[in-house]
């Protein structure tokens, strides 16, 4: 069920272009989501575990790295015209890596003859890797979990002419206010029965998508930040725009990097979500304030 927020208060702009929110409960969180790609079962061979190791250490490469170096990277990347696409470890070293002063040093831990890689140093021709960088849709999610916000901040986002994007004039915030927040319950039966009161809670179930308008305007304040905390468990979250006009094209996609490696007919892909720049999110130190129902700060 699509749940949309489309409140609309006085002097309100007209909301073309919305975020989609995709959440989903999980066991496991990390800054990076990282998951195996191929469906099939995995046989313990020499040739997959060399897969299985290469693909990983691709991905290590990039995670281990400064988070903003490795962001700008990609965004400049993936905005050249012929992508953002690497065919062998030689070319994601010095086309990726090397241009971008990203360290190189953990590639070295496997010697460039042992890569499932037909290059100069190897006559494995059955053996090949592609290292391929993308923008991440809404089936691909990030995880968080309880202590982090999920913080998608709209400052600095690129617009067109007629798209008011931005705080207003002076430069002040709009405090929180109890309207400004609304909780939502993921059950399984959908009725939300362990929360009280029921009628304090929003609930959904499949596929738990939230539409919320990006040019809402509320007591003259537009929308800057969209911010989502989790109470209790791991929540897996997507995000994506929609609409043509006033687009903001990719400002808000978190990227995606795909590592896939055949050894010798031994296919392996891993794939890890990077967060955008606008979307690295914090801990929550002062955030749970916002749900003290009295409005003035106390110990319970």
């Amino acid at each position: 069920m699509n749940i949309k927020k489309m409140k609309r208060y006085q002097g309100q702009a007209i909301a073309i272009v919305m975020v989609i929110l995709v959440v989903a409960t999980v066991l496991g969180a990390s800054l990076y989501s990282r998951m195996i790609k191929n469906r099939e079962a995995i046989i313990d061979t020499k040739e997959s575990a060399r897969a299985i190791e290469q693909a990983d250490t691709i991905l290590d490469t990039v995670i281990s790295s400064d988070i903003f170096t490795v962001q700008s990277a990609i965004d400049a990347c993936l905005k050249k015209p012929e992508g953002c696409t690497f065919n062998s470890i030689v070319d994601f070293k010095t086309s990726f890596l090397g241009l971008y002063n990203i360290d190189s040093t953990i590639l070295n831990e496997i010697p460039d003859t042992e890569w499932c890689s037909n290059t100069t140093t190897t006559t494995d021709t059955e053996s090949s890797i592609s290292i391929i960088f993308g923008y991440a849709g809404l089936g691909d999610g990030q995880d968080w979990e309880v202590g982090q916000v999920m913080a998608l901040n709209l400052e600095g986002v690129s617009n067109v002419a007629g798209c008011n994007l931005y705080r207003d004039v002076s430069g002040n915030v709009k405090p929180y206010v109890e309207d400004d927040m609304l909780m939502y319950c993921l059950p399984d039966d959908g009725t939300c029965s362990s929360v009280a009161p029921t009628t304090s809670v929003e609930s959904f179930t499949s596929p738990n998508s939230i539409s919320i308008p990006l040019y809402e305007v509320k007591d003259g304040y537009p929308l800057y930040e969209i911010r989502v905390l989790p109470l209790k468990g791991t929540l897996r979250i997507s995000s994506q725009v929609s609409g043509a006009t006033c687009a903001i094209g990719k400002d808000l996609n978190n990227y995606k990097m795909n590592s896939k490696v055949n050894c010798k007919g031994d296919y392996r892909e891993k794939q890890v979500i990077i967060p955008n720049i606008h979307n690295v999110g914090y801990p929550t130190l002062f955030d749970y304030t916002i749900y003290n129902a009295t409005g003035v700060l106390s110990p319970n």
